[in-house]
């Protein structure tokens, strides 16, 4: 069992020209599009693996610093520099954290979540309970609930708690060893802010501290 923390990174946002990305439509072979998903990426210098064919969900510790600094530039374009510390506020990356076991990913972050989401898997350990509750990572989300030493995962749901009937579990896993994945994606996180303030610092950007904190979400 893993736990990644991910970023979304959909190149075609860092372009500089009018090239298009090959579509997943067009490409019935995965390998085929991938690929060619792959190449294009290339032209991009970008230097990463995403974790499975299809996806923009990258770890954020197979980033190196250059293409880190080409998505932060992306992230911070358009903001105000005169703004106040203040009123300063840039959203978290998109992604989040990804549970993998043997292989197969069974949770991954989803639409409109991002990395500060983080916070939410903490109330795992913050607030164990043996009732279903809710870990928001986009929409849909999944539940959790502690059992025997285990932490159970729900399928992914877009309803109440209370208006679900047969909640459905995808997997359990050890408490223990979810506890020491979930430390370890702490950690990354920490050290992706510190690299993103660095990069800050070397681009003279106001507040460099305030805005590393709030583009890692931690």
């Amino acid at each position: 069992m893993k736990l990644i923390n991910t970023i979304e990174i959909n190149p075609l946002r860092y372009f500089k020209e009018e090239v298009g990305l090959p579509e997943i439509a067009d490409y019935p072979d995965y390998k085929e599009w991938f690929a060619k998903w792959k190449e294009a990426v290339f032209r991009l210098n970008f230097n990463f693996e995403t974790i499975e064919k299809g996806s923009y969900l990258v770890d954020m510790e197979t980033i190196d610093d250059e293409t880190l600094k080409m998505i932060i530039e992306a992230k911070i374009e358009g903001i105000e520099s005169e703004e106040s510390e203040e009123d300063l506020f840039v959203m978290a990356f998109d992604g989040g954290i990804v549970l993998k076991i043997e292989n197969e990913i069974l949770i991954q972050p989803n639409c409109c979540g991002d990395i500060s989401n983080i916070e939410d898997w903490k109330n795992i350990f913050k607030n164990p309970s043996s009732e279903w509750r809710d870990i928001w990572i986009g929409h849909p989300w999944i539940l959790y609930k502690r059992e025997n030493g285990k932490i159970c995962f729900s399928e992914y749901t877009e309803s109440n708690i209370e208006d679900i009937e047969n909640i459905k579990i995808v997997t359990k896993v050890d408490e223990s060893e979810l506890k020491a994945e979930f430390e370890k994606v702490i950690r990354h996180q920490i050290n992706f802010k510190n690299r993103i303030l660095s990069i800050l610092k070397t681009m003279n950007y106001n507040y460099p501290e305030k805005v590393s904190k709030q583009l890692a979400g931690i």
